[in-house]
């Protein structure tokens, strides 16, 4: 609890007049977030994205396929800058191993 007066004499009041509330106050909430890391699997993404382009490379012929992949990577190229300037301005979070 803080350190102020007022505030436990607040909490002190509401232990005295409703023990249960206090009681429920205190404890943190069970859906609150807790510190498990969560797991990111780049090269599963990174797989999952190549693999239409790879049906795509066994159906059409070879022109077809080159400009179908040129297009994607001019068009995901300033998406993806958004995206990482986006993820800059976010502080690092530590890893836990």
């Amino acid at each position: 609890m803080d350190d102020d007066p007022v505030l436990r004499s607040l909490a002190a009041d509401l232990e005295h007049d409703d023990p249960g509330l206090a009681a429920f106050l205190s404890t943190p909430h069970p859906l609150a977030r807790t510190s498990v890391p969560h797991r990111h699997h780049p090269v599963a993404w990174a797989l999952l994205g190549a693999l239409p382009l790879l049906v795509l490379s066994v159906i059409l012929p070879v022109t077809v396929t080159v400009g179908v992949v040129a297009m994607v990577l001019v068009i995901s190229a300033p998406l993806a800058v958004c995206w990482l300037c986006a993820m800059a301005d976010d502080p690092r979070r530590p890893r836990n191993s």
